[in-house]
């Protein structure tokens, strides 16, 4: 009786590692390596000498070269 236990509860054990790494499998996501990442052709341009209250205005090009989609929330001047 006590062979047939431990037989039960060796499978039972087994059952229950498979089940935790179906559930792990699951849950990773297929595009784990992959990430975004932001090429900028200019960081920086030379505008000259600007006069107060002179208003000017420059295109920055940004480029994806990641595997993943690159998401600008926000840019502040540095």
């Amino acid at each position: 009786m006590n062979r047939k236990r431990k037989a039960i509860a060796a499978a039972l054990a087994l059952v229950l590692a498979v089940a935790l790494l179906g559930v792990a499998f699951a849950q990773s996501k297929p595009d784990a390596g992959k990430v975004p990442k932001a090429v900028i052709e200019n960081k920086t341009v030379q505008l000259g000498e600007i006069i107060e209250g002179q208003e000017f205005a420059y295109t920055f090009k940004v480029k994806n070269a990641g595997g993943a989609d690159l998401q600008i929330i926000s840019v502040k001047p540095g």
